[in-house]
């Protein structure tokens, strides 16, 4: 393979000129941050490239963030070798969800439901609806049991109300918004 005819960023082409493309694209990845590897592959389809997915899954093994970057902006679709990594973190499989499945990945909700924020948005966006098994851990944190009870319930949350309670401000939001 040729990377020359993909016109390859000027700077990379003179720096790794003397190296094969496999070492270009090793070189690219370990130089630059994964945010940018795609700016200097402009016209190469890097995301087909099984050797350049497998130095990326290898030198971000141990960032879900990176891995759900690489997937959602370089792949824009599933990273099934990557998704095992990425679903070790709430917040990104949340993210990798949302933005890459856009839909439900039953295999990382129970990572989810382990952190009060992300099941909240979990439910509100991806789920669109309750989250029976995550509202105990939801109920662990008041803030998000008000934005549950108002964004997703969409009414009151009697289960919740005692948690509720103990903050002032919150619990007279939520009575107002529910003339209680």
């Amino acid at each position: 393979m040729n990377l020359s005819k993909y016109r390859l960023n000027e700077k990379l082409l003179t720096i790794f000129d003397h190296l094969t493309d496999e070492q270009k694209i090793e070189k690219a990845i370990q130089k630059y941050p994964v945010k940018d590897v795609k700016n200097i592959f402009t016209y190469y389809e890097l995301e087909q490239y099984s050797y350049a997915k497998k130095l990326i899954l290898d030198k971000y093994k141990n960032s879900p963030q990176d891995l759900f970057r690489y997937a959602r902006y370089m792949i824009c679709g599933r990273w099934l070798e990557a998704e095992p990594i990425i679903m070790t973190s709430p917040q990104y499989a949340y993210f990798y969800s949302r933005d890459v499945i856009k839909g439900r990945w039953p295999e990382a909700e129970p990572i989810i439901m382990t952190c009060p924020e992300h099941a909240y948005f979990y439910s509100r966006d991806v789920i669109q609806g309750r989250w029976l098994e995550a509202e105990p851990t939801i109920m662990t944190n008041v803030e998000y049991i008000y934005c549950y009870s108002r964004n997703v319930i969409k009414g009151r949350w009697p289960e919740a109300e005692p948690a509720l309670m103990k903050r002032a401000f919150l619990w007279q939001l939520y009575k107002d918004r529910l003339n209680l």
